[in-house]
């Protein structure tokens, strides 16, 4: 195998690729990323932990083709410790020699053959979706996918789409977050499925270019996930480097819990407060919350939301909201990290906290209606 590509455009495809090769592993095959020359222009890169995968095509000067595996971290490091420039890569046996300009490494990797088959999309039926519209509803509910491996129907995040509305929820058992987008235009088609956590850690990394269209699919118990990303600039006279990546993940096959049971309807108490207001007097005053609940005390008056809290081991403190509300007098508490989690993701200046007991959850809705969170309370 013999190849040359620029620094930039290796260096981004192996940004997109090496967080997916498992140092942790026994197999050390899975801490490789497996280089691929086929035809006289493309070189493809390929990583997995078996769960996981993803594979970037992008362009090259291929000589001689061939494939070959390389630990990912450390191919990643030399490459970007590179002058800028092209590189080359030439296989000898077992080991690459990788050139730029007076620079030469020698590194010592193994069989391509010893690689693990990865997933097959040339059978899925993909859907076409706005990356943007992707990206918003995992930044709007990912913060509240349980990190409890034994539970998997938590760890992980529901997708669906039917018809009209595309929507993503997440919970792990003391707080929910359902992101909706909604549209007139038919094309969203109709499909479930649970994306296991660090399947969605990986795809919001793909999505990180927000611009632009991304394919989705699912075929055999795994999700597919195909877009096209500028790996190097246009230089002048110059036309853009452009990599495809697909990304796959096993999808997990337990039942996700029935959210819209979880989701209370007709709470009487019902709150108009400035986002950023709440948010601000929350994480003020959960400053000097005991450090292992971080327990706050709502006590909610006609026209005020008092924020307190105190900790006997360090003090106490308390913050006055102006917020639009008539109605009896309530106290309860929360956890304020579930609260600023949720104020945090959301954009919408005006929300809606709306509220029934001291036992109740509560449920915190943006002003566009597309988004609802939903809070247990605990015991101050």
């Amino acid at each position: 195998m013999e190849l040359t590509l620029s620094k930039q455009s290796l260096a981004s495809a192996l940004a997109r690729t090496t967080t997916i090769a498992d140092r942790k592993s026994s197999m050390q095959i899975l801490s490789n990323v497996l280089i691929s020359a086929e035809g006289a222009k493309m070189v493809k890169l390929s990583a997995t932990d078996l769960n996981v995968s993803v594979g970037g095509s992008l362009p090259a000067r291929v000589v001689k083709g061939g494939a070959l595996t390389l630990p990912a971290k450390t191919l990643y490091d030399v490459v970007r410790a590179l002058p800028e420039g092209d590189v080359t890569l030439k296989s000898h046996e077992e080991s690459v020699e990788i050139t730029s300009g007076r620079s030469k490494f020698k590194l010592l990797g193994l069989p391509a053959e010893d690689f693990p088959r990865m997933p097959d999309p040339s059978g899925v039926e993909f859907i076409t979706i706005e990356a943007s519209l992707v990206l918003d509803m995992i930044e709007r509910t990912s913060f509240s996918i349980s990190s409890d491996e034994t539970r998997p129907h938590l760890n992980g995040a529901l997708f669906q789409g039917d018809g009209k509305v595309m929507r993503m929820v997440t919970t792990d058992g003391h707080r929910l977050s359902k992101a909706e987008y909604k549209t007139d235009e038919s094309g969203f088609y109709n499909f479930s499925f649970v994306l296991p956590n660090r399947g969605v850690l990986e795809l919001k990394r793909l999505l990180d270019v927000r611009e632009g269209p991304v394919q989705i699919g699912t075929n055999e118990g795994s999700l597919f996930v195909r877009r096209e990303v500028e790996i190097e600039r246009a230089a002048e006279g110059a036309a853009a480097q452009i990599a495809e990546f697909v990304l796959s993940s096993k999808l997990i096959e337990a039942e996700f819990p029935p959210y819209d049971q979880v989701i209370p309807r007709g709470l009487e108490k019902k709150i108009v407060a400035s986002r950023s207001a709440v948010l601000e007097a929350m994480r003020r005053v959960s400053v000097v919350s005991a450090e292992r609940t971080l327990g706050v005390k709502f006590s909610l008056s006609e026209g005020a939301l008092e924020i307190s809290t105190d900790n006997p081991a360090v003090g106490e403190s308390s913050e006055l909201v102006d917020v639009g509300y008539e109605g009896a007098a309530l106290e309860i508490g929360f956890n304020a990290r579930y609260f600023i989690d949720v104020l945090g993701v959301l954009t919408d200046e005006e929300i809606h906290i709306e509220l029934s007991g001291p036992l109740d959850p509560a449920v915190v809705r943006d002003a566009a209606g597309c988004f609802v969170g939903v809070i247990m309370p605990m015991r101050i």
